[in-house]
């Protein structure tokens, strides 16, 4: 009987690519606040968004925008690219979160980093969606090789996802993920999709046409949800898309006032289902859609994105192998990428 080496190198190959992963999956408390709440007022602030309460015929947890925002375009082009202003307009779903959300006043704005060959262009878009801390849109720029996209007759668009860059406020907090805030958590997160459709909206207002989207690991998390919602994209493309983020989310000892047991756990898992992609069908034909993971990652767990593939039915996908950073097969992420444009009609 031969052994079948070639799967003992990729798996082997998968272990070492996770290496890295592993150094960095642990979010450190000190970037979180501490959450001084009272354990009652938690529990019921978690019930609020559970499942059961919420219908995406019906009641719809995932809201998106009507009408595109008003925007200012900041006065001349700064390193490159050009930077679009315009309001949220999200409003919490839980209104006993109003006040805690109005108080993070950066936040309540949003951000568009824009590219193009000249003033007036309307050549097809690739609105790309950054990963966790990546939404500088210089570091963005090396991330999606926007360049490399403008050779190719594109132009390229960054939306800032809710506590980036000018959302932050301030550098050294960390709230996207925020295990000591699920509630506050749940609501970024709708507010990430609403604002990301505000994002397409404002640019089909612009002039452009043909906008395609590529998210890439927190950002692979958005056009996953964004899917669901009903998106206004031509494609959709996710990159090691984060698909189940209840790992990071677990409330842990010393980040609360309380004693953390089973049923604040509970109540946990039960409420991030309401912003799971693997909670919601596609409202998004399926076959617009396309996606590369890594078989060896560790950050963005691929076994929950064989069960949206599996459960959603998404045709193209591509694995890789190696962890989310330190991966193998460099061409072919680039060749299924590039291919993928070409196949949308972006590129020739």
């Amino acid at each position: 009987m031969v052994e079948d080496k070639s799967f003992n190198r990729t798996d082997l190959l998968n272990t070492f690519g996770g290496l890295p992963d592993r150094l960095m999956r642990s979010i450190p408390n000190f970037v979180l606040e501490k959450n001084r709440g009272a354990r009652e007022e938690y529990l019921e602030q978690l019930a609020f968004y559970d499942i059961e309460k919420w219908s995406p015929e019906k009641r719809p947890f995932l809201r998106l925008p009507d009408t595109p925002p008003p925007f200012q375009i900041g006065a001349g082009s700064v390193d490159g690219f050009e930077t679009i202003k315009y309001p949220s307009r999200y409003e919490p779903a839980n209104p006993a979160l109003a006040d805690e959300y109005r108080r993070h006043a950066a936040n309540l704005d949003s951000y568009l980093a824009l590219w193009r060959s000249r003033p007036d262009s309307r050549r097809p878009l690739v609105l790309c969606i950054h990963g966790f801390l990546m939404g500088q849109p210089r570091r963005a720029e090396a991330m999606f090789k926007v360049r490399s996209l403008l050779a190719r007759g594109l132009d390229v668009a960054l939306y800032v996802q809710p506590f980036h860059w000018k959302r932050a406020g301030r550098d050294w907090r960390q709230l996207f993920i925020n295990r000591n805030d699920a509630p506050l958590t749940i609501e970024t997160i709708a507010q990430d999709i609403h604002d990301l459709h505000a994002a397409v909206l404002l640019l089909r207002n612009m002039g452009y046409e043909k906008i395609g989207a590529i998210g890439a690991s927190l950002g692979g998390y958005a056009a996953a949800l964004y899917a669901a919602a009903g998106p206004a994209v031509d494609f959709i493309f996710t990159v090691v898309p984060a698909i189940d983020l209840s790992a990071y989310l677990q409330p842990r000892a010393g980040g609360f006032s309380f004693k953390i047991d089973d049923l604040v756990r509970r109540h946990t898992r039960r409420a991030l289902e309401v912003v799971s992609p693997l909670t919601y069908f596609p409202r998004y034909d399926v076959n617009k859609m396309a996606l590369v993971m890594h078989g060896g990652d560790k950050i963005c767990d691929p076994r929950f994105t064989r069960q949206w593939v599996e459960r959603w039915k998404i045709p193209n996908v591509v694995e890789v192998v190696g962890g989310h950073w330190l991966y193998f097969d460099h061409r072919v992420r680039g060749k299924t990428w590039y291919g993928w444009l070409e196949r949308m009609g972006f590129t020739t």
